[in-house]
Order: structure tokens, then C-alpha cells, then sequence
């Protein structure tokens, strides 16, 4: 069973509309709501306030669903999930968990965007071309509702040495994998990328780096398993750092500029 974790900074943002859409292309799947208080009128069948019996429904359906859909901001960065979805608008005030929960999500809606990389997130789900096309027609769609044809600021955070990318938000995220999965294959194939693409990544990094991201382990034609470095782990984690505060900043920016425009109509 493929798990859908749906995830937003806030309310309004049409999490449980996404949730319907995907719940209505995928065969067989089934969808609940992890949310706070009673269950409003009308709203989702399983609904759920608790996380353990969130949980508990999740592995209830794994020998007979195909796909799970699963609108739980709360479980976002704390459960594994095949796809993490997360929204959020240009206007949102993310607060500290946000933060963390938007740096955790394979495909990001509304502010920050990056369509160009959401083919690439679905395709280790092994479906049907026409299929993750459809899902990528409910993503471009939930993605215009939260712009809302307004002006806004896409920032980008990347290391790089002699005009040559060193490092960025790619290999953060492999780097992740790895440590989460103790293997570059499995994290290659996690990250729907080849383990010689995964491989010359770590390895280019590594040359302008100038220091080791890991430690390789023997076992096999693919390299066997791997472990991080201790320099890796603060890498990644001061990456992220920076990324956060490099986006607030020019968030704030941005919104002064628009502020001043406004004040000259």
C-alpha cells in the first residue's frame, strides 16, 4: 500500500479537497482525516483525533487498499509516507513546526512551489504515465488555487564553488535518505533518481567539498550499505538552517517591497 500524507500551515488551504481528488483517481484507496475536536457535518467518514488510531487504521488497510490518503499535518517529518504533500500560501505566518514540516515534504503547493519537480517525486510509485499525469493535473490545480494569481517570490539556496554547484536541497534530501535508510541504492531509488546518478552526485560533492559524506560498507555491485559522516549530518542540518532563515528574510523582503508599491497607487 502507497501512503499520501497530506500536510499545510495552516487551515483553508484546501487540504481535504486534494485528499477527495486523490482519493477519487487512485483504484482502490481509501482515504481519513487526522484532525483536533468533533468531526464536522459532512466532513470525512474517518476522522480521527487521536494519532494511535490514526495508525492503527493505516495498518488496517494495508493488505486490502492499494493507496492510503491520509490529511494529518501533525504526522508530517514524524511518519514514513511514499508521497508528503504540503501547503501553504505566500501570507501563511508559518510557525516553528511548519518550518520543519515544509523541509520534510516531497511535493510543496503554494509558496515555494517547484512543479518541475513533481513528475520526479512520483515516479518510484511504479504507476501508470497517464496516471501520475492526471495527479499531476490535481496538483497544478490545488497549486493555482493557493497562488492565486498573485505576484510572488520563488528563492532558491544552493552552495556552490568556481560557478559549479557543491550543494543544495537535492542532495540534502539524498544525504537524508541514506542516513534513514542505510543504503545509496535504496536511497537513490527512494529519491526516484539511478544509483550512478546518486553516486556522482556524492561523489562530485565530495571533490569540492573537500571532505567525505560517507562511509561505505561492502556488499555487493551497488556498493552494499552506506553511513553518513558526522561533517555530513551538520551539513545538512546547517543547509536547512540557512535555507529557513535565507527564506524568511527575503519573505519579509519581498512583502515591504509589495507594501511600498501599494503606497504609491
Amino acid at each position: 500500500m502507497k501512503l499520501w500524507l497530506i500536510g499545510g500551515s495552516s487551515s483553508g488551504l484546501g487540504k481535504t479537497h486534494l485528499a477527495d481528488e486523490l482519493a477519487s483517481s487512485l483504484n482502490n484507496s481509501v482515504k481519513f482525516k487526522l484532525g483536533h475536536g468533533r468531526r464536522k457535518k459532512g466532513g470525512p467518514k474517518n476522522y480521527f483525533t487521536n494519532s494511535n488510531d490514526a495508525l492503527n487504521f493505516i495498518e488496517s488497510c494495508r493488505t486490502t487498499k492499494k493507496h492510503c490518503i491520509a490529511e494529518a499535518t501533525r504526522f508530517v517529518g514524524k511518519q514514513n509516507a511514499d508521497v508528503v504533500i504540503f501547503l501553504n500560501r505566500i501570507d501563511d505566518k508559518r510557525k516553528t513546526e511548519s518550518e520543519d514540516q515544509f523541509n520534510h515534504a516531497d511535493i510543496i503547493l503554494g509558496d515555494d512551489a517547484n512543479p518541475d519537480e513533481w513528475m520526479a517525486q512520483l515516479n518510484p510509485l511504479d504507476m501508470p504515465i497517464g496516471l501520475r499525469r492526471k495527479i499531476l493535473r490535481i496538483l497544478h490545480s490545488q497549486n493555482d488555487y493557493l497562488n492565486d494569481n498573485l505576484l510572488c517570490l520563488k528563492t532558491k539556496v544552493w552552495f556552490s564553488r568556481d560557478g559549479r554547484v557543491v550543494f543544495g536541497e537535492g542532495l540534502a534530501r539524498l544525504i537524508e535518505a541514506i542516513d534513514k535508510l542505510g543504503s545509496l541504492s535504496k536511497a537513490a531509488k527512494s529519491s526516484g533518481i539511478s544509483y550512478r546518478h546518486a553516486w556522482g552526485d556524492i561523489k562530485n560533492a565530495e571533490e569540492r567539498l573537500g571532505f567525505s559524506l560517507l562511509e561505505r560498507q561492502t556488499g555487493g555491485s551497488k556498493g552494499g550499505g552506506s553511513k553518513i559522516m558526522p561533517n555530513a549530518r551538520k551539513l545538512v542540518e546547517g543547509y536547512w538552517h540557512i535555507k529557513r532563515n535565507t527564506i524568511r528574510a527575503s519573505d519579509k523582503l519581498f512583502e515591504n517591497l509589495l507594501l511600498d508599491l501599494d503606497s504609491e497607487k
